[in-house]
């Protein structure tokens, strides 16, 4: 008969241990959540301050700034000598007659027309170019002030005038008795059909040594505009011990540009193939990320981007 208080007694500590780790537990999520609030409400201040500093620092540089507004323009694309003109305008808030303005491209001064209320000169950069960005020098009455515009900034020339295709190959790959086996669903990205040099055709190529053993043309017309197509693949190509099977995305732009992407690279019998290889590029939205794996040829045949397969 004593047992049974002393049963009751440990029931009843059981329960209000669980009752007690339960309140912990509220408690303990009640002062999480607060703490969630806190940090939230930090966070949105700390934005907002940060936001305020901006638009002062922004205000007081115009105050003081002599430009009104700066900006570049790109021109047509010479095909002959690969070259794009850039048109450099500066507009500054007051104009005399003693006043003059030229960009300083790195020590080399280059005057700017004057034209009304604004000033320009144009400048001619291969594809290549990857970044150019000169101060604005104004002299006037043997005063001379010097003053940068992210406006002027010129950058990677050839993501702005190339449009610009990846691709990448979702699915399973084997290889045995001497074939290698491709099925799933190859997808790509890019500007297919519009823009202002859209790609024309677009092919599926797959090579064995360097040997072109299969084309697949991946249609373009007939369907709306995206920006991704599939190609639905289920393969077995002949590979022998030690050659190497190399697949690519074939894409010409309507200026006559051939983008090779590469999608796979297999060295039958190999125990070290190559992963691919994915780098986000520092480029500006929408463009940026995306897959580095390009070779762009000019219509000429010089190399405008060079992707080494056999280095990455």
């Amino acid at each position: 008969m004593k047992k049974q208080p002393i049963t009751l007694f440990i029931a009843v500590l059981i329960l209000l241990q669980f009752y007690s780790l339960g309140k912990i537990h509220s408690l303990q999520r009640s002062v999480d959540s607060a703490n969630n609030s806190i940090n939230f409400g930090v966070s949105q201040m700390n934005n907002q301050i940060s936001s305020i500093y901006r638009k002062v620092e922004e205000s007081l540089e115009e105050q003081v700034s002599f430009i009104h507004n700066a900006s570049i323009t790109l021109g047509e694309l010479d095909m002959e000598t690969l070259t794009v003109p850039v048109t450099y305008t500066v507009e500054p808030k007051t104009i005399t007659e003693t006043m003059t303005l030229a960009l300083d491209f790195n020590g080399q001064l280059v005057p700017l027309e004057q034209s009304g209320l604004i000033y320009t000169v144009t400048k001619h950069y291969g594809l290549w170019q990857e970044s150019v960005f000169p101060t604005i020098v104004l002299q006037d009455r043997g005063v001379t002030t010097v003053e940068e515009h992210g406006g002027l900034r010129v950058s990677r020339l050839k993501e702005q005038v190339l449009p610009y295709i990846e691709a990448r190959f979702f699915g399973e790959s084997s290889y045995g008795s001497k074939e290698f086996r491709m099925n799933g669903a190859l997808e790509i990205f890019g500007e297919l059909k519009e823009g202002n040099n859209p790609f024309v055709s677009v092919k599926f190529v797959v090579k064995v040594e360097d040997k072109i053993i299969k084309e697949t043309v991946i249609p373009l017309e007939g369907r709306p505009f995206s920006d991704m197509s599939t190609l639905e693949i289920d393969e077995a190509y002949d590979l022998l011990e030690g050659q190497t099977l190399t697949a690519y995305v074939v894409a010409v732009d309507s200026y006559g540009f051939t983008h090779e992407y590469l999608v796979t690279h297999y060295v039958a019998g190999s125990n070290m193939q190559r992963e691919p290889y994915f780098e986000e590029a520092t480029i500006t939205a929408p463009r940026a990320p995306y897959l580095e794996q390009e070779t762009i040829i000019a219509p000429n045949g010089e190399i405008v981007n060079q992707f080494d397969e056999m280095n990455y």
